[in-house]
């Protein structure tokens, strides 16, 4: 059988963070927002820095800006890599998401009966996360399962909690995309976008 080309679209691109205080703790907030046009920090009374890695196996990663990933054929995995560095003084304890959701057209031009008739990458979509810190993991869960609300635009996946990073150390989040290799024509010329990649730090 000839597999048809489908084509998948995952978007991190630039978002705002909240910062707040948590005071029961006496913690201070520090967030990092990854951009599609690189990294920019907005942080408070703290320092940390973040970068994403690509993969097309798994082994060899290079830095990237975004997470991208188009005309896939089923059961093609992408890797990602996220890397945060603690510069404060004291450790840190990091807590890693994906937020927002859009299910989308491929080509804007193209045929939209597949959208129209309700099919959305999130249910062909396969999630594997884990961590070089705790053993927070996720294995081969479908992306719509993990969504936090049925509210899909405002929706998120928590890929790592309570990630504790000592202070001057780089800890590293691990995750991946697998589009499913039973995936038929009618997933043809849609797309998911994900607005954004949260990375928010407690300082301890």
């Amino acid at each position: 059988m000839i597999k048809k080309r489908l084509s998948l679209s995952l978007i991190a691109l630039v978002g705002s963070v909240l910062l707040f205080i948590v005071t029961s703790f006496a913690w201070l907030t520090v967030s990092e927002i990854v951009s599609i046009g690189g990294i920019n920090n907005s942080l408070r009374d703290g320092d940390v820095d973040v970068e994403i890695y690509v993969s097309s196996d798994g082994i060899s990663y290079s830095l990237t800006t975004e997470i991208d990933f188009q005309n896939k054929m089923p059961g093609d995995i992408s890797y990602y890599r996220v890397d945060i560095t603690n510069n404060n003084q004291d450790s840190i304890s990091s807590h890693v998401s994906l937020y927002g959701f859009n299910d989308e057209l491929s080509d804007p031009l193209g045929d939209d009966t597949n959208l129209l008739s309700g099919k959305s990458l999130l249910d062909v979509t396969y999630v594997d996360a884990n961590n070089t810190v705790n053993a927070y993991t996720i294995t081969n869960q479908v992306l719509d399962s993990l969504l936090s609300s049925t509210n899909n635009a405002s929706a998120s996946v928590i890929l790592v909690e309570s990630m504790s990073i000592a202070s001057s150390a780089t800890e590293s989040v691990y995750f991946t995309f697998t589009f499913s290799g039973t995936a038929g024509n009618d997933y043809q010329n849609l797309a998911l976008t994900i607005d954004n990649i949260f990375v928010q730090s407690f300082i301890q």
